[in-house]
Parts: C-alpha cells; structure tokens; sequence
C-alpha cells in the first residue's frame, strides 16, 4: 500500500472539491498512514483506478472506508466493482453481519443501487455543504 499513497491522494485530489472537502485530505493521508483494516486498489489498463477499504467499528458493525474513483472513469461500474469486492470480502471473513457507511446525497444513489438504506441524514455533518449520510445494509 505505501507504494499506492501518492496515487490514492491523486485520487482524493481529482474528487475534490465535488465529492470531497479539500480538508478531507489530511485526514485521507492519516487513514493511509494507519490503515484500519483492509484496503485495496483496483487498475484499469495498467494504472491503478480506484480504492477503498473496509474496517470494523466498536460495535462489531463494518463500516466501508474511503471508496474513490477516478473522475474520468466514473459511470463504467469500476465503483460498484469496487464495493461488491469488497462486501463480498466481509462476507468470506465473516466479521460482520450488518455494514455502514458515511457518504454524501450527490452519491446515495449509487448506494441504494447495491442494497444500502438511508439511516441518518446530518445536515453539514462533513462540514459546510456537505451533509453526511450514514447508510447500512445487511451481509
């Protein structure tokens, strides 16, 4: 992962400021810094194009981590590749039974697609402009 970093932040880069804010990328470099649990990196024709991860939380819940895409490459199911890759990783390991994630309104679609619900919206719960919404769906 260490020889991924400066794509992955490449990657952050290209989805701010319309996914993310640009403070997020601080926290991002930390998170890569100490990885939670596993993160992993998908290619397309050679160069690597989206990452993410997943960890468990305090309550024994799984929590998907900082899934990102290149910009160029959104809409041609490298997202959705990514996190059936990764739910189908949870299911194998069988950690947990029930998954979360923390996303924005711009991309709940997408997530309600793959079988998440809306739990919690918090209106600028990122920051401003930014509401966080928590979604959850059974493994």
């Amino acid at each position: 992962m260490p020889a991924d970093r400066a794509t992955c932040l490449a990657l952050l880069a290209g989805n701010t400021p319309r996914y993310f804010l640009p403070s997020d990328r601080d926290d991002y470099a930390r998170f890569l810094d100490a990885l939670p649990g596993p993160y992993v990196v998908i290619e397309h024709e050679g160069a690597m194009c989206a990452a993410g991860g997943w960890a468990m939380d305090p309550d024994g819940v799984a929590v998907l981590t900082w899934g990102l895409v290149d910009t160029a490459l959104h809409r041609r199911g490298i997202g959705t590749r990514l996190v059936r890759h990764r739910l189908d990783a949870m299911r194998e390991a069988g950690v947990a039974g029930e998954v979360r994630l923390h996303t924005i309104p711009q991309v709940q679609g997408f997530y309600e697609k793959l079988g998440f619900r809306v739990e919690v919206v918090a209106p600028d719960g990122f920051g401003p402009g930014f509401d966080r919404v928590t979604m959850g769906c059974r493994l």
